[in-house]
């Protein structure tokens, strides 16, 4: 018998390759890993792919760590290192996901975000954002595209990267954030 009522918990999804991940945690049980994980092909997946089944390495990439885990592990880091991009992470993660249109102000934050995930070594960078900011990879994918249509981020041909352009640089250098109580240009 099965119960096609909704639980109650966490459930995230992310795409790995041709596969489509779904983990759950039901709530009381945020600590350690997920209790579920069904792994599924996407309906767009490459049949050859899908076809050679599920790899170690598709495993390994898995993201077993709730989004505010993954926020207190940057927290942690923010200790070693407390500024990105002349900030505090928290108010770059606050910038990020408090942005309710795509500004350049917007795109030069997440660009230099995005370029800091790089320089530390985050494999997959756009799938990190994904969860710590909870905006889907394909939408963070079309914004990092268009910051390097307006000139904010280089472009590296077939990996994750690039580098901040004078004018993010600037505009970087224009945006202080007061006691966390929100973004004021400098004059």
């Amino acid at each position: 018998m099965t119960d096609n009522s909704p639980r109650e918990g966490l459930t995230t999804m992310q795409r790995i390759g041709p596969w489509k991940v779904t983990t759950f945690r039901p709530h009381g049980f945020m600590a350690g890993g997920p209790r579920e994980v069904h792994i599924e092909p996407a309906e767009d997946g490459d049949p050859q792919e899908i076809a050679r089944g599920i790899s170690s390495t598709v495993l390994r990439q898995i993201v077993t760590t709730t989004p505010a885990q993954d926020r207190a592990q940057l927290r942690e880091q923010a200790v070693q290192e407390p500024e990105v991009l002349g900030m505090s992470v928290d108010a770059v993660l606050d910038h990020i996901q408090g942005a309710r249109r795509v500004t350049d102000e917007y795109l030069a934050v997440l660009s230099g975000f995005y370029v800091r995930l790089v320089e530390i070594g985050v494999r997959a960078p756009i799938q990190d954002l994904e969860v710590i900011t909870g905006t889907k990879q394909a939408t963070l994918k079309g914004h990092l595209r268009a910051a390097r249509q307006r000139g904010f981020l280089t472009k590296v041909e077939g990996k994750a990267g690039g580098q901040l352009t004078d004018k993010a640089v600037e505009m970087l250098k224009g945006i202080k954030v007061a006691n966390g109580a929100g973004d004021v240009r400098q004059p």
